[in-house]
């Protein structure tokens, strides 16, 4: 059962996985103990599906070694999904809230950033969603297409423009001109 909940932490086994399903069909009697597994998991391993896991749960019991990886995170990426857990176990937390708010900005890898957009938006704070809101028309596509998206916010026009944008440049010059 745990291994299904959480496979190993590679591309391989854990892109695009969700193990939400997974949590939602466990029966009253496996919930304490796979809760008491994982939080006894996340002692040992810093693994944020483990932490997305309990958050999925409610797991007050895990709220102790929640806020102890938030406190040992070293970046703020690490900071923002570890202090969303803890919102989303307490239905919101105002010092998580402020937590996510002050990293935001200190996320400036492209990839990171998209990777945040939808935790971000998560903490339901409309301090935070104005930070997102300022990547909704940025040049990068993937970045603008990810906070959009995030916030609920129609992509159909970015990426018609995308796409247009895409078909002009594999255009050979002499097609280009012929138009």
């Amino acid at each position: 059962m745990l291994n299904e909940l959480i496979p190993p932490s590679d591309y391989q086994h854990r892109n695009g996985f969700s193990n939400e399903n997974i949590v939602h069909s466990l029966t009253d009697e496996e919930k304490p103990e796979v809760e008491q597994n994982l939080i006894q998991m996340l002692d040992k391993k810093d693994d944020e599906l483990i932490g997305e896991t309990l958050a999925i749960m409610k797991s007050t019991k895990s709220l102790p070694i929640l806020q102890k990886r938030l406190e040992c995170a070293r970046n703020p990426t690490s900071k923002i999904f570890w202090a969303s857990y803890i919102n989303e176990i307490n239905g919101g937390s105002e010092e998580m809230k402020l937590i996510a708010l002050n990293e935001t900005d200190n996320v400036t890898e492209k990839y990171s950033q998209i990777g945040i957009f939808h935790q971000l938006a998560k903490f339901n704070d409309t301090r935070i969603n104005e930070k997102i809101r300022n990547f909704i028309n940025h040049k990068d596509y993937l970045i603008a297409y990810n906070a959009r998206v995030s916030l609920g916010i129609d992509t159909a026009e970015l990426v018609n423009n995308e796409r247009i944008r895409n078909e002009t440049e594999n255009k050979k010059w002499w097609e280009i001109w012929k138009n």
